[in-house]
């Protein structure tokens, strides 16, 4: 068995935000992704069903709540909406995101290209209280 990354088919853009979706969930901060509106409409198309028979590609995009994963000549972009923990500094938190998911996306062989998150909200984790 060679070294080599696994390229080919087997790296969709499903697979990249599926990998983008869980790193960024795991990242200390982070309470969830953030499902938009860009992201819900074109489920309500007849485009939508090209989902559902070609779910995610080599080269091209794949959206799902809160993630987009684009995937162009060897290059994986990603696009993540999220809210984070009021206990946390926001900044700092994005900064940790796009650390983790370059580091996730170069084990599987592609290249990082952009890394964009979107903070939606800014709120306490559900049980704490505030003062």
């Amino acid at each position: 068995m060679s070294d080599q990354s696994l390229k080919g088919s087997i790296i969709t853009s499903q697979l990249i935000a599926s990998i983008a979706a869980r790193t960024t969930v795991e990242t200390p901060g982070v309470l969830r992704l953030e499902p938009t509106h860009q992201g819900f409409l074109p489920r309500l198309r007849p485009a939508a069903l090209q989902n559902l028979r070609h779910p995610g590609s080599q080269n091209g995009t794949y959206q799902h709540d809160g993630v987009t994963a684009t995937i162009s000549d060897g290059t994986a972009s990603v696009q993540l909406y999220i809210a984070t923990d009021v206990a946390y500094t926001a900044l700092h938190v994005a900064d940790q995101v796009q650390q983790r998911v370059r580091e996730s996306i170069s084990h599987t062989g592609l290249t990082p290209g952009t890394i964009d998150i979107t903070i939606l909200a800014i709120e306490p984790r559900r049980g704490t209280r505030t003062m």
